[in-house]
């Protein structure tokens, strides 16, 4: 091994540390705000309604994921990506701590101006979010290699998944031990200490080469050569069909913990119980997947999330008493270690280097409409019910498992046969 070779060896081996590591703490915060659980918990608890519950989900996804495209537009153009991760995460970071504040001034005085200051808060995080995540993971793509990217996925979820697990006791004992709104508060705050944590290793992460760019373009002419992108890239626009019927699947999941607290009128314990079943699951089956991407590619592995979001809405529909979703989100768990990150990582791996944020960024703004599903739930479970609600995800699920079975090709293997 020469010189050169050994520096770039050990550097990706640091960079390969630090990911996981700034991984686990980001992710450990999903126990805290955990918006399955937490979120739904919380707004319930703020006196909020079906539709308002549904709008968590919505801003979740959609604020996330529609300013991607406008923001893949600069990203493309930057040699270097950490620093627009990392500037935009701490803006981010900061929406989660003002949250927290919110709530302790808030939640006794006023609970219903604070459901609409947290509602106004969560957009914003979750929009500086899906702003950062454009040259996130263009930057985590560029420092990692693709043979690797599958465990590294793993080692991140799983280690994350392992402190949202010993969170979860945390929580628990919040929500069990301190009057609201001060249980919330403080897990918010935990929240918001946890993710700074995750910048401060970021930064750390080593970023040697500059990325291949193109010039600033106008936004009408970005527009037309992603235009040009669907109609000549066959498999890819496939792919983001069939991840439509995916995306509208996960309707439900957002209503499950709201569908125990009111229909089965189990007290806010079992908040803390379904958070840490969803999380133990999730150190498992990350590593799993992990391995099925790395050996079988990201459709296998995609395939295995969205059969476990259609299985936790099956038991949801039949479950006869609250334990039974000690089961669906188990289930849930599996997805959400999962699905997010194996969807963007098989989109860039249809596109060219140049283009890995364009890519993403118009995977994400495309299927923005989908993630509309989350009020679109909210307002179905009022006129049918919750079941109901829940059979229509499941048809979704069917659907977009039979069309990314049959129909999508993973770019990993047909670009193999090509070789």
């Amino acid at each position: 091994m020469t010189g050169q070779a050994s520096i770039l060896a050990a550097v990706e081996r640091k960079n390969l540390a630090l990911n996981v590591v700034e991984g686990g703490l980001y992710i450990s915060t999903t126990a805290f705000v955990s918006f399955q659980t937490v979120l739904p918990a919380f707004v319930t608890r703020l006196g909020g309604t079906n539709l308002e519950v549904g709008l968590v989900g919505v801003i979740t996804y959609f604020a996330a994921v529609l300013p991607q495209l406008f923001a893949a537009r600069f990203v493309e153009t930057l040699p270097w990506k950490k620093p627009w991760a990392v500037r935009f995460g701490i803006v981010q970071r900061t929406c989660v701590l003002l949250i927290g504040f919110a709530t302790l001034l808030y939640g006794f005085v006023s609970p219903g101006i604070l459901l609409w200051i947290f509602l106004l808060l969560y957009l914003m995080n979750q929009t500086v979010a899906g702003i950062t995540s454009v040259g996130w993971f263009d930057f985590f793509v560029k420092i990692t290699s693709p043979k690797k990217r599958g465990r590294l996925i793993g080692y991140r979820n799983s280690l994350g998944g392992f402190g949202a697990f010993l969170c979860s006791f945390i929580l628990t004992w919040l929500l069990a031990s301190f009057a609201f709104p001060h249980g919330y508060t403080i897990a918010f705050g935990f929240a918001a200490a946890l993710q700074f944590s995750s910048i401060i290793i970021q930064r750390k992460m080593v970023e040697l080469e500059p990325s291949p760019t193109v010039a600033h373009r106008p936004m009408f002419s970005f527009l037309r050569d992603l235009r040009g992108v669907l109609r000549a890239n066959r498999d890819f626009r496939r792919f983001l069909v069939a991840s439509a019927f995916l995306i509208l699947a996960m309707m439900p999941q957002g209503f499950f913990m709201v569908y125990v607290l009111r229909d089965f009128a189990a007290d806010e314990s079992v908040v803390g119980l379904f958070t840490l079943a969803m999380v133990s699951v999730q150190v498992v089956s990350a590593l799993v997947i992990g391995f099925v991407i790395d050996h079988y590619g990201n459709r296998v592995a995609l395939l295995c999330a969205a059969g476990s979001m259609m299985l936790s809405t099956c038991i949801a529909i039949v479950a006869p008493s609250p334990m039974w979703f000690v089961m669906v989100f188990g289930c849930l768990g599996v997805n959400f270690a999962a699905e997010g990150m194996v969807r963007s990582n098989m989109a860039i791996e249809y596109a060219p280097a140049v283009q890995r944020s364009a890519y993403l960024g118009l995977m994400n703004t495309l299927l923005t409409p989908c993630y509309l599903s989350g009020i679109a739930g909210g307002l179905v479970a009022d006129l049918i019910g919750y079941r109901g609600m829940f059979a229509i995800g499941a048809a979704f699920s069917v659907i977009g498992i039979f069309l990314l079975a049959r129909h999508i090709r993973d770019p990993r293997t047909f670009r193999a046969a090509m070789a």
